[in-house]
């Protein structure tokens, strides 16, 4: 067990206005409640049976002054400049008043409270709520109240004075803390603040009007327990450690809040702040006096599930199924999650609604998760888990193999899986040499294609040791075509190559699907020129093979086979000159 501090607390919807306790009496001596190793009922702050816990080893860390730390509220020095409610204020006034002055000598006089939760899984899997005060007057009896609220009330400081309004909701907690002379265990109740959201008028302990505490419930030994000091004892928690405090002078409670029925089933709560208060008297309707200023709790009995799907590489759309037997509550509806599919879609270094489940509100306890079959081109790939939370935990963290994802959720822990299947990616790759001597060839571009539409990244271009090559593509059938032969060369095959990618490949790692070598041909021209070596006197005309007629050649003009038509493959030629025919 240890200190919660909360990382987020979620608010109420409607609460039952009466809690469902069990009457009956105070807790034995000496006796943890079932499941919890703390000490609540010794009355004092040390452990006194080994592996057991008690105020001295939860992490109770106060601040250095009047203030709120973890787990721990200190109140302003005892005198006039203590702060404490003021002009009436009784426990059912959410609108009170702040005032300063010295308590008065036959009134509780605090000076710290302490706080700490836990959640205990397994055949208990409760919640466990454990509250400390400590007064520096020696009175007969006492009558505190904790009050434990969803969200803090903005500005209640223990600096705080002048008018405030509680920050009060639905469902909100109040554990009374009674005792009178001679006692010396304490009796224990529960309330809930009831508004019209979960109650009426009559749900009311004392007032007839709403807001209000709703009827007081007794805390049993079932489901609680509780001590004064009656002797000495020591508090050896900073600052100011060790202190002495006399008897009647410190007081200790363990709640089990699950079996008190705070936690009813398909109920999702969560409380972030409590605070301790004195009344002036057991009466219920009297007025509320010296207070410690609200400190963070963290009491909640459901966590967070998050499910993410990632495909290597990210962002394909492809969706993928699972199974599990996750749940939602809210207020009271139950959300169940037998099938859910999760799609990559779009995604690059980030997450999208599409490829998560963000199951809040999920009640502790222990559930499973099952990626389905992999869907065509795809293989599974990894497994990573996390779990934030104390009792929250996953297997696998890590896997490669296991797709069932095997959880334990605490109150307010989070547990995230993340799974990735590796898209089945080939590459294609093409050489291209010279049909005269097999020599590689670079600049030659060639298209990819598949069902007639170019693939991202065509076309390539052969480099300098004639090789072109595109990866990252899904298995299936493609095409490939020779658009542009190299200066000086022929295409010798312009018709479309059938390619199948069938196979795991990248232009690096792998063998890549290759199509039979593309050859092209190197070009020559033939250059005549006919020169009459005197001016004018003679004339000429020229025809070589593949020429339909015969070409004029003026004086000093050069004629290139090919020109117009195309340049020259290797083969045979024959030019007939005739000069004044």
């Amino acid at each position: 067990m240890r200190l919660r501090v909360p990382r987020s607390v979620k608010r109420i919807g409607s609460a039952a206005a009466v809690l469902a306790l069990v009457l009956g009496a105070t807790a034995p001596a000496l006796a943890n409640l079932p499941g919890s190793t703390f000490e609540g009922n010794d009355g004092n702050l040390i452990v006194n049976t080994a592996g057991n816990t008690d105020w001295a080893n939860i992490g109770i860390v106060c601040p250095a002054g009047p203030g709120a730390g973890s787990g721990c509220g200190i109140d302003q020095p005892s005198g006039t400049t203590d702060n404490s409610f003021g002009q009436g204020t009784k426990e059912d006034s959410p609108n009170v008043t702040v005032v300063t002055g010295s308590i008065p000598p036959n009134k509780s006089d605090l000076i710290r409270f302490y706080d700490a939760s836990e959640f205990v899984g397994g055949s208990t899997n409760s919640n466990f709520l454990y509250l400390a005060w400590e007064r520096t007057n020696v009175l007969g009896s006492a009558n505190m109240d904790f009050e434990i609220n969803q969200s803090a009330t903005p500005g209640l400081t223990s600096s705080f004075t002048g008018p405030i309004t509680l920050n009060r909701m639905p469902g909100d907690l109040l554990v009374t803390y009674d005792f009178t002379t001679g006692g010396t265990t304490p009796t224990l109740g529960l309330l809930v603040w009831v508004t019209s959201a979960n109650g009426t008028a009559s749900d009311c302990f004392s007032s007839n009007t709403l807001p209000c505490w709703g009827k007081h419930v007794s805390l049993t030994s079932a489901n609680s327990e509780g001590a004064i000091n009656t002797g000495t004892v020591t508090d050896p928690i900073a600052p100011n450690a060790p202190r002495s405090l006399p008897g009647l002078t410190f007081g200790e409670a363990a709640i089990n809040l699950t079996s008190a029925g705070v936690f009813p089933p398909s109920t999702c709560k969560g409380f972030g702040s409590v605070f301790l208060k004195s009344r002036s008297s057991a009466s219920f309707t009297s007025e509320v006096k010296d207070f410690v200023a609200p400190v963070p709790v963290n009491v909640s009995n459901c966590g967070e599930v998050k499910i993410i799907k990632h495909t290597d590489p990210r962002g394909v759309d492809q969706s993928f199924s699972y199974t599990s037997d996750l749940k939602s509550v809210n207020n009271g509806v139950t959300t169940n999650f037998p099938t859910f599919t999760l799609n990559d879609k779009g995604n690059t270094t980030s997450d999208s609604a599409g490829n998560t489940l963000d199951a809040t509100n999920v009640p502790a306890g222990s559930y499973s998760v099952t990626e389905g079959s992999n869907p065509a081109n795809f293989v599974f790939e990894s497994l990573v888990c996390t779990a934030v939370g104390a009792g929250s935990s996953v297997t696998p963290t890590s896997s490669t193999t296991l797709e069932t994802a095997s959880i334990t959720l605490a109150p307010n822990g989070l547990v995230t899986c993340v799974y990735t299947n590796l898209q089945q990616l080939g590459a294609i790759k093409v050489t291209k040499e010279s049909s005269k001597n097999s020599g590689p060839l670079s600049g030659a571009m060639f298209a990819i294609s598949s069902g007639g539409s170019p693939i991202t990244g065509s076309p390539v271009t052969t480099g300098a040791d004639g090789t072109a090559c595109l990866d990252h593509l899904p298995f299936g059938a493609y095409s490939v075509q020779e658009t542009a032969a190299p200066s000086g060369y022929k295409i010798d095959n312009t018709s479309a190559v059938s390619v199948t990618v069938d196979h795991n490949a990248s232009c690096t790692s792998g063998t890549p699907n290759a199509p039979a070598i593309f050859t092209d041909t190197p070009l020559s021209q033939i250059t005549v020129t006919f020169h009459s070596l005197v001016a004018g006197a003679t004339s000429a005309t020229i025809q070589c093979t593949g020429e339909a007629s015969a070409t004029a050649l003026p004086d000093g003009t050069p004629h290139t086979l090919g020109d117009g038509i195309s340049s020259l493959v290797p083969g045979t030629y024959a030019c007939t000159v005739v000069i004044d025919p």
